[in-house]
């Protein structure tokens, strides 16, 4: 990841193999000090914000009854953003980031309804306000708020417009290679406004965020977090589409995967590539119903990770049984509880990540 910036976001709809030897942490207390905290939590929440974003947007295209969770979660992602600008702005600047916000996620909503009802000035429409209205009146409050330039603060906005814009386009047109290449896209594009945004708020209230949130082992542990929250996201929906019998997205979901668990092999050892995919497979496997699944996944790759990664066996244990559980809701159609338990599976990585980088 890099060092770079940070939006508020929510509401709304909606990587060959090479490994290297782990990095080395060269400074412990610089990867836990209140400043990578910070940019930590950041970058997972507007991360967070791009997939839910793609899971509702999905719902609505595939006419599936979990739109309305799906929905409702990009709220409280939307509340823990808002939580996490008050503690660096205090009440009366959140609040009014917040207002801004939620009016760009209005109008994201707008656009996606033009496009799923064909209604072309509709979507227009919405997104000529996003760009021509919402980003830079953002761009000024952000800079007013944390110091970054409001220059700087448009140029990192305005790609998050137009990548959120690409896959929403594609689930519509159900170009599944395309939808799953752009919400990629899409995810990474989030850690520059994150970064920048933090490296900002950090500079300017160090009181608050003692430390440095740009060193290696943040970047590390950052990277980390990241790629194992996007797993987590990518994993359910590949067996969501598996479930539906979406033979065409399918294929795009599971190479989504493989884009992420090589991204991932650059951070631990050799033997991470075998092991994580036979996690992928047996997820896939445990939601077509194959039940001999079950034990090679709580138990072999449970022992295998937890080793490979210097986690405790009940960390990994944790993560493996709440992402059953998603798929369980998946299987039994309880719409109403899908959204809450994928956010709880990805939520479940942080802690292994966390601890994975303090070795």
């Amino acid at each position: 990841m890099r060092a770079g910036a940070l939006v508020l976001l929510a509401a709304a709809l909606i990587s060959c193999s090479g490994s290297a030897p782990p990095a080395a942490v060269a400074s412990p207390s610089a990867a836990t000090s209140l400043a990578a905290d910070l940019r930590t939590q950041l970058d997972l929440l507007l991360g967070e914000h791009v997939m839910v974003l793609a899971k509702a947007t999905a719902a609505a295209g595939n006419h599936t009854a979990d739109y309305g969770a799906y929905a409702a979660l990009l709220t409280t992602n939307s509340s823990d953003l808002a939580a996490l600008m008050r503690r660096a702005f205090g009440n009366t600047t959140a609040t009014q980031l917040v207002k801004s916000w939620n009016e760009q996620n209005g109008y994201l909503v707008d656009y996606a309804i033009g496009v799923v009802t064909h209604d072309d000035a509709k979507a227009k429409a919405a997104m000529l306000t996003l760009t021509g209205e919402f980003v830079p009146r953002f761009g000024q409050q952000l800079s007013e708020a944390s110091g970054i330039g409001p220059g700087q603060a448009g140029q990192l906005l305005s790609p998050q417009v137009t990548a959120d814009k690409a896959f929403i386009d594609e689930v519509f047109a159900h170009d599944y290679a395309g939808f799953y290449a752009d919400l990629h896209r899409a995810y990474a594009q989030t850690s520059d406004l994150g970064d920048a945004l933090a490296l900002a708020v950090v500079r300017k209230f160090p009181d608050k965020f003692p430390g440095d949130p740009t060193p290696d082992d943040v970047d590390r542990r950052v990277s980390l977090n990241l790629l194992l929250q996007e797993h987590a996201y990518v994993s359910t929906m590949a067996t969501a589409a598996l479930i539906a019998g979406r033979t065409a997205e399918t294929p795009a979901a599971s190479n989504a995967l493989m884009t992420n668990r090589n991204a991932l092999a650059a951070l631990f050892s050799p033997d991470f590539p075998n092991v994580w995919t036979a996690r992928t497979n047996e997820l896939l496997g445990y939601a077509a119903g194959d039940k001999a699944v079950t034990t090679p996944l709580t138990v072999d790759f449970v022992s295998n990770f937890s080793t490979l990664a210097h986690v405790t066996d009940t960390l990994v244990a944790s993560q493996l049984k709440a992402t059953l559980k998603v798929i369980d809701d998946q299987r039994s159609k309880l719409s109403a509880d899908v959204a809450d338990d994928d956010r709880a599976a990805a939520a479940a990585m942080q802690p292994i990540a966390d601890s994975a980088i303090e070795r």
